[in-house]
């Protein structure tokens, strides 16, 4: 398949391209900025575009000529200080939604309309619930943060082209794996457990998640485009719930330590778990990855 992938020096797009290279796909991957953290080759381009603009002539010249079958929109803020705590930041309504807009106008201008896969976020279906809850497709949306809501709003946005847009919405839920950095939780945890004395600090150990592992949501994406009709919205997650005091333990017997933690937000906390019987049922993917091999090579590749 001939493929763009937008937000390409982020954490699951890198994984993409190396799928989408393995299984000798051709690829045309957008930055915002000119610097590009990938090794160029005969199978990989790439291009800047920053999405808040819409594509410059040069731009839909340049995927025109690469002629796509499939765009994987992934660029996005979600760093949920940046997109707003109630309401979407300018900076999320920019790039989030205003962003997602440039990339459906840009497929509609080219000759073959390409498929276009937009990554959207467990947010949309909120982050508080009373007691552990698989939320499926057809399930209330209800954001409760900026992310979320600007998230939800791309979708919406998406949605209004109708049928002249060959669109799939796939609803990523939590994710880590190799080379993921930052302040999120699995980073910041194998960070305290290496080099923070006991007793280490953290927000909570008692709020259920559903955890996948970039690698199998990579898979996914690639799947959907494959198989899945247009149109359609499909969850991406684990199925899994698992309580992050279990990751902190699974952690520690990983990297030999044995820390005392103190919680500095403690109380049961329940995010959306997925029910993911529609992406199995209509598609080939199933996850491959446990949680306990994904956090052994997520150390493994941090310790390099």
């Amino acid at each position: 398949m001939r493929a763009v992938v937008t937000g390409a020096n982020g954490f699951v797009a890198g994984h993409l391209i190396d799928h989408l290279l393995d299984e000798d796909d051709t690829v045309l991957a957008f930055t915002r900025t000119n610097n590009c953290q990938l090794a160029l080759s005969e199978q990989l381009n790439t291009g800047v575009w920053d999405i808040t603009t819409p594509a410059s002539v040069g731009i839909v010249q340049q995927i025109r000529e690469f002629n796509p079958e499939v765009i994987y929109h992934l660029a996005a803020i979600s760093v949920r200080s940046r997109c707003g705590a109630t309401e979407p930041s300018e900076e999320a309504t920019l790039v989030n939604v205003q962003g997602s807009r440039h990339i459906a106008e840009c497929c509609l201008l080219l000759p073959h309309v390409p498929k276009l896969i937009f990554t959207s976020s467990v947010y949309v279906y909120g982050s508080s619930y009373d007691r552990i809850t698989r939320v499926n497709e057809a399930s209330e949306v209800c954001p409760d943060n900026g992310y979320g809501i600007s998230k939800l709003m791309a979708e919406h946005a998406l949605l209004k082209y109708g049928e002249t847009l060959p669109l799939i919405i796939a609803r990523a839920f939590q994710h880590t794996g190799p080379r993921q950095r930052g302040s999120l939780l699995i980073p910041e945890w194998v960070h305290k457990l290496q080099r923070e004395p006991s007793p280490l600090e953290v927000y909570n150990l008692q709020t259920w998640i559903d955890y996948s592992d970039a690698r199998d949501v990579a898979r996914a994406y690639r799947i959907l485009a494959q198989e899945a009709p247009t149109g359609q919205i499909y969850n991406v997650g684990s199925g899994t719930a698992v309580q992050s005091g279990e990751i902190l333990h699974t952690l520690q017997a990983i990297l030999g330590t044995s820390k005392q933690a103190t919680e500095s937000n403690p109380g049961e906390n329940f995010l959306p778990i997925a029910d993911i019987q529609k992406i199995q049922s209509q598609t080939s993917w199933q996850p491959e990855y446990v949680l306990q091999q994904t956090l052994q090579d997520f150390v493994n590749e941090f310790n390099t």
